[in-house]
C-alpha cells in the first residue's frame, strides 16, 4: 500500500503528464492565428459541459459574440464555432461573469450571458437555447424583467433533476428603488428567474436577498430534484462581506436562508470572488470554499454546511498565502476535489487537493501547473465518467483534461 507522500507523488507526475500531454495536442493545433480564427483557445472565459453521449460543449467569448464549439474526443480537437448572438454586443466576459452552457437530456443547449450596456457597471441578463443541436440558436432575450438602465449582472445557469432551469444574478433595481426615494441601501440584490418548459419562456424576477455584495459569481447546487440550495456573498451590518446560502423553489419561494461564513471582511468593495458549493455525495450537506480577508480568517476557506444544524462545520484554511484565490470544487465517487490558483511572487500556479472522507482531512496542496502570463480562473467539470479540469491561459490554451478515471489519476488505496 503507498504511503500519502507516495500517492501525492503519483498525482502531481501523473497529472502534470496528462495536463502537458492535452496542451500539446490541442492548444498547438488551434491556437496558431487568433487573430483571424474563432476558437475556444483564443476566445475568453470558457464555461463547458457534457451532453449524455459524452459530446464535451464549450461557450465562449470572442469578438464580442458568445460561441459555442463541441469535442467528440475530451478536448483535443473542436468543431467550428457558432456564434448564440448573431448581432455582435458587448457579452461581459471575466472570471467571475463568464458566458454558462447547459445540455438537457432532450439535447437542447442554453446558454446565458451578461450584455454589459455601459461602463458604469450596468447589463441585462442573456438568454438563448438551440433546439437542433447547436447549429442554430433562437434569438437572444433578456431574462430581467424590470426594463430598468441598472445593473443585472454575473448570472448563474442550473438545470434540476426534475428539469427546472433556474438562472440566478446580482441585481440593482432596488438600489434604483432606494434613490428614487432619497433612501439609503447597502449592495444590490439576487433575484432569480425559472423556466419550466425547455427555456421556451421564463418566470416573473423573485427576489431572494436584499443586500449582497454587487459583483461576485453565484454558487448552485441541488436540494432535491426541483428546488436548489444557492451560495452568494453577502453584506452583514454596513459593510461586513460574509456569505449566505438559501433554499429555493420554482414558484419564487425562498425556504431558507441562512449565514454560511463568519469571517469578519469589512470592506467597503466588492472582491470580485465569489463561493464555490456541491453537494456532498455521502451526507446531503454542502461543501463550500470561499476567499476571505476578514478579521477573523484570511486567505482561502473550506467549511461545510448542514441545514439541519444552519451553520457552517469543519471550517479551515486551505491556503493564507498572498495572491491565493478562485477555489473551485467537485466530487466524484466519494471522493472531494478542490482546485485554486495560488501565485508565488512571479508566477500562477494551479493547485489542487482532495479529501476522501468528506471534508475532514484533506492531501496536501499539489501544483498541477503554472504560468507567468494572464490565466483565467480554473473549473471543475463534472461527467459520470469522472472529473475535468478546465483552465484558459495566454500560454497554454484552453487546457482540459479528465484528472479522476483510469486514464488520468485514481485515488484508491
Amino acid at each position: 500500500m503507498k504511503t500519502m507522500a507516495e500517492r501525492n507523488n503519483v498525482l502531481a507526475g501523473v497529472l502534470l503528464t496528462c495536463l502537458l500531454l492535452g496542451i500539446s495536442v490541442s492548444a498547438s493545433s488551434q491556437a496558431a492565428d487568433c487573430a483571424s480564427s474563432v476558437s475556444v483557445h483564443c476566445g475568453g472565459t470558457p464555461s463547458a459541459t457534457f451532453e449524455n453521449d459524452g459530446r464535451l460543449w464549450v461557450a465562449f467569448v470572442q469578438n464580442e459574440h458568445v460561441y459555442v464549439s463541441y469535442s467528440n474526443d475530451e478536448g483535443r480537437n473542436y468543431s467550428a464555432a457558432v456564434a448564440v448572438n448573431p448581432v455582435p454586443e458587448d457579452a461581459e466576459h471575466n472570471g467571475e461573469n463568464r458566458p454558462k452552457i447547459i445540455v438537457d437530456r432532450d439535447g437542447t443547449l442554453y446558454v446565458s450571458w451578461t450584455l454589459r450596456t455601459s461602463p458604469r457597471f450596468t447589463g441585462e441578463i442573456r438568454f438563448s437555447r438551440s433546439t437542433d443541436g447547436g447549429r442554430h440558436f433562437e434569438e437572444p432575450r433578456t431574462v430581467n424583467d424590470d426594463k430598468l438602465f441598472t445593473g443585472h449582472r454575473f448570472e448563474s445557469l442550473f438545470l434540476t433533476e426534475a428539469g427546472q432551469l433556474y438562472i440566478t444574478w446580482i441585481d440593482k433595481r432596488d438600489l434604483e428603488a432606494h434613490i428614487a426615494e432619497e433612501e439609503e441601501y447597502v449592495g444590490a440584490a439576487v433575484y432569480y428567474a425559472v423556466s419550466e418548459d425547455q427555456g421556451k419562456s421564463f418566470s416573473q424576477n423573485y427576489r431572494v436577498a436584499n443586500h449582497s455584495c454587487e459583483c461576485c459569481r453565484i454558487a448552485i447546487a441541488p436540494r432535491g430534484p426541483e428546488n436548489i440550495a444557492i451560495l452568494w456573498r453577502q453584506i452583514f451590518g454596513e459593510m461586513t462581506r460574509d456569505h449566505a446560502i438559501a433554499v429555493l423553489t420554482p414558484d419564487g419561494q425562498t425556504l431558507e436562508t441562512h449565514r454560511a461564513s463568519y469571517d469578519d471582511w469589512q470592506i467597503n468593495a466588492c472582491p470580485h470572488h465569489g463561493p464555490t458549493m456541491v453537494q456532498s455525495e455521502q451526507t446531503g450537506n454542502y461543501h463550500m470554499s470561499w476567499f476571505t480577508n476578514g478579521d477573523l480568517h484570511q486567505g482561502i476557506y473550506y467549511g461545510r454546511f448542514s441545514f439541519e444544524s444552519a451553520k457552517p462545520e469543519n471550517v479551515h484554511r486551505v491556503d493564507g498565502s498572498p495572491g491565493a484565490g478562485h477555489p473551485f470544487l467537485g466530487e466524484y465517487e466519494d471522493t472531494l476535489y478542490l482546485v485554486w490558483k495560488g501565485f508565488d511572487g512571479q508566477q500562477s500556479l494551479l493547485q489542487l487537493i482532495y479529501s476522501k472522507d468528506d471534508g475532514q482531512t484533506w492531501s496536501d496542496p499539489e501544483t498541477l501547473m503554472t504560468t507567468s502570463e494572464g490565466s483565467d480562473h480554473p473549473l471543475i467539470i463534472s461527467h459520470q465518467d469522472g472529473l475535468y479540469l478546465g483552465w484558459k491561459s495566454d500560454e497554454h490554451g484552453y487546457v482540459f483534461q479528465n484528472f479522476t478515471s483510469a486514464g488520468g489519476v485514481n485515488f484508491s488505496d
